[in-house]
């Protein structure tokens, strides 16, 4: 059983069945009656990102425009590919089965595949062919007594993928990742990568030091407290440090910062609703309250582990995901982020990836920020400065930079009056000028992957920029291959799909060796 669960059925056998707060009557199991007409999807164009697509595909794309020569490899995309069974849809956008994309480069052509990520959850519903177990925003049909302790919490693999040592993993929160088959996408099973169950926790997101190789991984024990794991495996594979630690508040956090020394969590304030999620009565996100009067706490952990961390605060602000963040050495750091003032596309009244998946909008009015933390480990002080007030979400930079300086960050970006990304953006933290990409209207991006030109040197940003895109008109998906150091001239060549693909997450690309 793993850790969440079992620490969440402690607390329910300590709660007894009496214990039910107010306003948790509500019922949060899987939507029904959901069917989409054509009319729906010309009327809101960017409903074929909430669409599913079953099938699995493996053929050779169609090319426009002219691609580089010398751009060899693969890019890897992981999310949910899977919304639906036996009439019944998962609430929010987040939720889902993983499907694993694969982009397979050789300088001439570029073949797609997906295949889906053969979780043991996946397989059992595939074959009952029906819902069976709670996930982040759906419980499990059956009401009350079927969602007892939390329900059965699932593996779905699919919000991340990373290629390690020639290996492919696709990861999900709170759970192992599946180690799935580079080049035939084949599920291959569960992996603790050497690790075992009882020793730490892992999560979606995790930072590879683009100078020694660290495997830098963060995990969330709830129990009476939340516990913080965080791991480091060394290039080789081996476990290099692990260090657990009660945090002072219930947290949870989705992505967090690594430098060369620290490792940096940004506590933003969320409240849960305990008993209601344990008493069967809420999903984990339906539990979540966003609680922005007790702002943010910032950990700062020494990566070696040998000291407690440094706790300072900040004001409250949600983050989904960090770009990147470095250290000088003399107790100085530079932290990067998108930071919301309010996650109300999340949580809170009809958020935004809530209402498309009955096939409307919601609530966004708070845009993501272009944040940095100017942290003080000598003075423990904290300044928080905000780069740029643009809708911005996936932040992504040069894999070389990982933990260390960088100059460039990429970013899908929220450009015209909408709930979804339809530009790429290119800052210059330097300068503090950035460049952005407008697909157009009806037409929405994903997280900008970027690619060195090989032979660069280190933190240089000639290269390219992956991105896939959905054309909500020819309701078909394509791939953007962009000049990094010139976004504006848009794509210099696109990778033509037969189909659509429903919103992805994060990807990873991996050069041909």
């Amino acid at each position: 059983m793993d850790p969440i669960r079992r620490k969440f059925l402690y607390l329910a056998g300590m709660a007894g069945c009496g214990l039910v707060f107010p306003g948790c009557t509500s019922k949060q199991g899987p939507l029904s009656d959901i069917l989409f007409t054509e009319a729906d999807y010309q009327n809101l164009p960017v409903l074929g990102l909430a669409t599913s697509f079953s099938e699995e595909k493996d053929y050779l794309a169609r090319i426009e425009g002219k691609l580089p020569q010398d751009l060899r490899g693969t890019l890897y995309r992981n999310g949910p590919g899977l919304y639906e069974r036996d009439g019944l849809r998962k609430r929010c956008l987040l939720d889902g089965d993983g499907m694993v994309q694969g982009f397979f480069f050789d300088g001439h052509s570029v073949r797609f595949r997906n295949r889906f990520v053969r979780t043991a959850k996946y397989i059992e519903e595939s074959a009952a062919g029906k819902y069976r177990y709670s996930t982040w925003s759906t419980q499990a049909p059956g009401g009350l007594f079927t969602n007892l302790g939390g329900g059965n919490f699932s593996n779905q693999a699919g919000i991340s993928v990373v290629v390690r040592n020639g290996r492919l993993f696709a990861f999900d929160e709170f759970h192992p990742p599946y180690e799935v088959n580079p080049e035939t996408l084949e599920t291959l099973g569960e992996s603790w990568l050497g690790l075992t169950p009882e020793s730490t926790v892992i999560s979606a997101h995790s930072k590879i030091d683009a100078h020694n190789g660290d495997w830098i991984f963060y995990g969330l024990e709830f129990g009476r407290k939340t516990t913080v794991h965080l791991t480091v495996l060394g290039a080789d594979g081996a476990l290099k440090n692990h260090q657990h630690y009660e945090l002072p508040r219930f947290a949870y956090i989705h992505d967090f910062f690594a430098t060369e020394r620290y490792i940096i969590l940004n506590l933003h304030p969320i409240d849960i609703n305990l008993w209601g999620f344990l008493l069967g009565r809420r999903s984990m996100t339906g539990a979540m309250r966003w609680a922005p009067e007790k702002g943010n706490m910032i950990l700062v952990f020494p990566r070696d582990g040998r000291a407690q961390p440094v706790i300072l605060e900040a004001e409250s602000a949600w983050m989904w995901h960090s770009l990147n963040a470095f250290d000088d050495g003399r107790g100085s750091i530079k932290a990067d982020f998108v930071g919301y003032r309010n996650p109300d596309h999340f949580l809170g009244d009809d958020p935004a990836l809530f209402a498309i998946m009955e096939g409307r909008l919601g609530h966004y009015r708070y845009p993501g920020e272009l944040r940095r933390y100017h942290i003080d480990l000598n003075l423990k002080a904290l300044r928080e400065e905000t780069l740029d007030g643009g809708n911005f979400e996936f932040p992504t930079l040069n894999p070389s930079s990982v933990c260390h300086r960088h100059r460039f960050g990429y970013f899908a970006r929220i450009v015209r009056d909408s709930d979804f990304f339809s530009g790429i953006t290119r800052f210059d933290f330097e300068t503090g000028r950035s460049e952005t990409f407008d697909f157009g209207s009806d037409v929405f991006c994903s997280e900008p992957i970027f690619v060195a030109k090989p032979g660069t040197k280190k933190n240089d940003d000639l290269g390219w920029v992956l991105t896939q895109c959905y054309d909500g008109e020819a309701r078909k998906s394509f791939l953007a291959v962009m000049n990094a150091q010139n976004l504006t001239e848009g794509p210099v060549a696109t990778i033509h799909l037969e189909h659509q693909a429903p919103f992805g997450f994060h990807g990873f690309w991996a050069p041909e060796s």
